[in-house]
């Protein structure tokens, strides 16, 4: 079991914006912000926090302490969202810390967020359950007697370093000189999980050959 001790807190909602067809990431010293394309025309805003902010801020509203980040993270993002009409309500995430927990076991196996979590603001969550899921079905139709064992070796070898880059970035405690160097540590992070997911196509080609 691995735990973590950063959590950031996240307040998004979701503008139109047609013409917006790539993401853009802010980052301030203490706050963060980005813009992320979806379905619809609609762009996904969020910003995000230190989670002691959140809980101390949030009661005089969800609205209000979204405007102060927004504007402090990203003011291009303020201005999208101040020229717009929000679709839909403005939700909240106030941080949880991270955690690896045992993978599998007799009869039972863990992906996604029940087997790991890492802060939201890598983004990059949804891509490790469906990850994890592809690395455990394997697993089960293999059935070897160390599949599982398997599975629980490869999920933590590709997670920890992001795992590890994730509590980096959502602790705040970097500055302007120090935030490309995380984020770059979190790109190479990806990059072994790629190259193992290339593998799996290579291996399900050469069996159909």
């Amino acid at each position: 079991m691995r735990r973590g001790s950063a959590a950031s807190a996240i307040v998004y909602g979701y503008w139109p914006s047609p013409r917006l067809s790539h993401y853009e990431w802010f980052y301030r010293p203490g706050v963060s912000a980005g813009i992320i394309p979806t379905n619809h025309g609609q762009v996904c805003v969020w910003a995000g926090l230190p989670a002691e902010r959140f809980a101390s801020e949030r009661r005089g509203g969800l609205a209000g302490l979204f405007a102060r980040v927004l504007a402090e993270a990203a003011p291009p993002a303020a201005a999208l969202v101040a020229g717009g009409e929000r679709v839909g309500a403005l939700r909240g995430f106030p941080g949880v810390p991270g955690y690896l927990r045992r993978a599998a076991g007799p009869g039972w196996a863990l992906v996604g967020d029940a087997g790991y979590f890492k802060d939201p603001l890598t983004a990059h969550g949804i891509s490790d359950a469906l990850r994890d899921a592809e690395f455990l079905s394997r697993a089960v139709v293999d059935g070897g007697s160390d599949a599982l064992r398997d599975y629980e070796r490869t999920r933590d070898r590709l997670s920890l370093p992001l795992f590890d880059a994730a509590e980096a970035i959502a602790g705040y405690g970097w500055d302007l000189s120090e935030i490309p160097d995380l984020l770059l540590s979190e790109s190479a992070a990806m990059k072994p999980e790629v190259a193992a997911l290339r593998g799996l196509d290579s291996a399900a080609l050469a069996g159909a050959a």
